[in-house]
């Protein structure tokens, strides 16, 4: 949860809408509920992207990891497949 969405120091007083259907309105306020956050922090959190995404870059960084590895394993079996071929039309 972000310090941000829970400073009682802003003064918040511009009022903003949004139409959402029904469906929509209680999804929003059981993943607030969820959240632990009233619906108003809830959705500035989500605008404003304020929540921890510390979880979400470290998975990005072990993707990227990831894809490296695999682009470093392709590049070999290419190098073997490129060795093997020239040794085909050799013989």
């Amino acid at each position: 949860m972000s310090a941000l969405v829970n400073d009682p120091s802003p003064a918040r007083t511009t009022r903003m809408s949004a139409l959402v259907s029904d469906f929509e309105a209680a999804e929003i306020a059981r993943r607030a509920s969820a959240a632990g956050l009233s619906v108003s922090a809830y959705l500035r959190e989500r605008a404003l992207d304020l929540g921890d995404n510390a979880g979400d870059a470290d998975a990005l960084r072990q993707v990227d990891r990831m894809i490296d590895k695999m682009t470093a394993d392709v590049d070999n079996a290419i190098g073997v497949l490129a060795t093997t071929l020239r040794r085909m039309k050799k013989a």
